[in-house]
Parts: C-alpha cells; sequence; structure tokens
C-alpha cells in the first residue's frame, strides 16, 4: 500500500476527510479484507471518498445505502460503515445497520466501523464511544473475535497538523513528512492497546460466524 497514490491522490487532496484518517483505514482494512477482486459493501460512505480508495486498491465496491440496504443475503465478503456510528444517535439505529452489515456479509467475513471516542471535540447530535462501549455494540450485534485500534492520535492535534500541512502551510525542510510521522504515533497504539483510548477516532472490527 502506497500512502501518496496518484489514484487516490484527488481524493486525499480534498480536504473532506483527514489524511491521516485516510490513510489509517486504508490500512487497518487492508489487514482484514481478501486480496482484490472481493465484493466490499460501503455502507453510509457518504461521497465515496473510502470507496475510491478501494478501486484504486482493486476492489469490487458496492455503496450502500443504511436506510434500506436493499441487497442479498452474504452478498459481500466484507462489509465497512464509515460514518454511520456516529451519525446514529440512538442505540437501537446503530444495532440494527450492524445486523443489516452483518447480513449482507459472508460467514467469515468481516464487517468494519469508525466511532467517535470521547476524546475527540464534542459536536453536537454526535454518538461517542469509549473502546470498551465500541466492543459492546460490535460484540452484541453478533460479531466475534473483535478488535479495535485508534485511527489517529491523542487529541487529534496531529490529524489537524497534518491537513494544514497539506492545505499550503508547508513545514520547515528538515522536518519529517508529517503524515508518516502520525502514522507512525497512530501505529503506536497497535503494539500498546493502552493507548487506544487517546485516539479521537476509533476503528472496530469483527468477523461474522
Amino acid at each position: 500500500m502506497t500512502i501518496h497514490d496518484e489514484r487516490a491522490e484527488s481524493v486525499l487532496g480534498s480536504g473532506v476527510e483527514g489524511r491521516l484518517e485516510l490513510a489509517r483505514v486504508r490500512e487497518l482494512l487492508g489487514r482484514y479484507l481478501p486480496a482484490p477482486p472481493a465484493k466490499v459493501a460501503d455502507i453510509g460512505g457518504g461521497p465515496g471518498v473510502h470507496a475510491q480508495l478501494l478501486l484504486a486498491d482493486g476492489y469490487d465496491v458496492r455503496m450502500l445505502n443504511p436506510v434500506a440496504l436493499q441487497t442479498g443475503d452474504e452478498e459481500f465478503d466484507a462489509a465497512y460503515l464509515s460514518g454511520l456510528m456516529h451519525y446514529l444517535v440512538h442505540a437501537a439505529d446503530r444495532r440494527a445497520a450492524l445486523r443489516e452489515a452483518i447480513r449482507v456479509t459472508k460467514c467469515g467475513g468481516f464487517v468494519a466501523a469508525v466511532a467517535v471516542n470521547p476524546t475527540a471535540s464534542r459536536r453536537a447530535h454526535t454518538a461517542y464511544h469509549t473502546v470498551a462501549q465500541l466492543r459492546s455494540e460490535l460484540t452484541g450485534a453478533g460479531l466475534r473475535a473483535v478488535s479495535i485500534y485508534g485511527l489517529t492520535v491523542a487529541g487529534d492535534w496531529l490529524s489537524i497538523m497534518v491537513d494544514r500541512h497539506y492545505n499550503g502551510l508547508a513545514l520547515p525542510d528538515d522536518e519529517p513528512d508529517p503524515l508518516e510521522t502520525a502514522l507512525e504515533c497512530a501505529r503506536l497504539a497497535d503494539r500498546h492497546p493502552e493507548m487506544v483510548q487517546a485516539s479521537g477516532l476509533l476503528f472496530g472490527v469483527g468477523q461474522r460466524d
């Protein structure tokens, strides 16, 4: 996986999503998705930022409306909920969305979701999840072997710095690449799980029986 993949450069440069979040999601999905051209459901993917990156990596991606997934059972090799968990403020709605994602995923396939940690900047009408809460919701929906990762770093300050840099506010020449530095910091939590709670964004993934 190449972080500065030219095929995705227009997406990464849009400013709609943080570069750190995009790169980290792409990295983590790569650990769990089967090899391309596996079929991946992008549920509630909004403008399709993540879907375009998956397409660039060779996956067969279909974007689905989170309200009514008009597709058959076990149609996809994996499913990804990129923005639903924090927009669905009612737990019952999140459970329904997760159940639908599991329904359309093949047995043995993985379902992943992003959630907002209470350590992130507070926003109105947002559902927040601690590591324990996200794990509980994914497990309660029927997923097994659930793992929770940090997408960003403590306080999201590096995420903000990365976006400022790529929006034209260059750092001194002797500074390391900010995106690679941020990624290395985020990866620390993979080796030290107690650090995951400090991430503003959480990435949960589990396997369907």
